[in-house]
C-alpha cells in the first residue's frame, strides 16, 4: 500500500512540475537607457552633472504568469561630474587653493533581473541587481594652474535599480528606471562614489 502510495506522490509531483513547465516560457531581450546621473561625491561644491548618461543591456527572461526572471549582462556610462573642492589645498601664502575636479565613470554589469506583470500585456514593476565593474577616470586640477594629475582606475561595486513601465505588445515595452551604482576607484579622490541614474528605457523581447 506504502509503495502505492509513493508511486501516485510521485507521479503527482512530475504531473505538477511538468505542467509547471509548460506554464513557463522564455524570451531574449535587449534594451537601452537614456538618462541623467547624479554622483554623491564628499566634499565637492559647485558640481555640475550636466553630462548625459545611459545603459545598453541584453539579457534572459523566464516567464510564468505574472512573474517573469532572468539574468542580464550590460555596459553603463555614468557620465562625467565636474566640481571644486575649496579646502584641499592650503598654499604657501595662507589661503585655500581651490582644487577643480573632474571625474567620469564607465563599466560592465552582470545581475538578476525581476519583473511583475498585470495583465498579459500593460502596466508592470521592474527590479534588477548585480555586480558593477567600474573604469573611472579623474583629472584635478588648481585654479591657478599650478599643477594637474590625472588617473584612471578599475574596480567591484554593485548596482540596484528598480522602474515602472507599459508593454505595448509581448515584444516591446517602454520604463522609468531608478539605478544605483556603487563605483570603487582606490586613489581618486574619495575612491568610492555613489551614483544614482534615472532615466528612460526602450526595451524589446524576442
Amino acid at each position: 500500500m506504502n509503495k502505492w502510495i509513493s508511486k501516485a506522490a510521485m507521479a503527482a509531483a512530475l504531473a505538477a512540475a511538468s505542467s509547471t513547465a509548460m506554464a513557463m516560457d522564455g524570451n531574449f531581450f535587449i534594451n537601452g537607457e537614456a538618462a541623467g546621473s547624479n554622483v554623491n561625491i564628499r566634499n565637492l561644491e559647485n558640481k555640475d552633472n550636466t553630462s548625459m548618461s545611459g545603459a545598453l543591456r541584453a539579457g534572459y527572461l523566464w516567464n510564468a504568469g505574472s512573474i517573469s526572471w532572468g539574468a542580464e549582462a550590460g555596459y553603463v556610462d555614468l557620465g562625467k561630474v565636474t566640481g571644486s573642492d575649496n579646502y584641499a589645498v592650503y598654499n604657501v601664502v595662507g589661503r585655500y587653493d581651490p582644487i577643480h575636479i573632474s571625474i567620469k565613470t564607465q563599466g560592465e554589469l552582470l545581475g538578476g533581473v525581476f519583473k511583475l506583470h498585470y495583465g498579459d500585456y500593460g502596466w508592470f514593476f521592474s527590479a534588477r541587481g548585480g555586480w558593477f565593474h567600474s573604469h573611472t577616470s579623474g583629472r584635478a586640477s588648481d585654479q591657478l594652474g599650478l599643477s594637474s594629475v590625472s588617473e584612471t582606475r578599475n574596480g567591484d561595486g554593485i548596482y540596484a535599480g528598480f522602474g515602472f513601465g507599459y508593454d505595448f505588445t509581448r515584444h516591446l515595452g517602454i520604463s522609468i528606471n531608478y539605478d544605483y551604482y556603487n563605483s570603487r576607484a582606490n586613489g581618486i579622490y574619495s575612491g568610492h562614489f555613489n551614483t544614482g541614474m534615472y532615466g528612460g528605457t526602450l526595451e524589446y523581447r524576442f
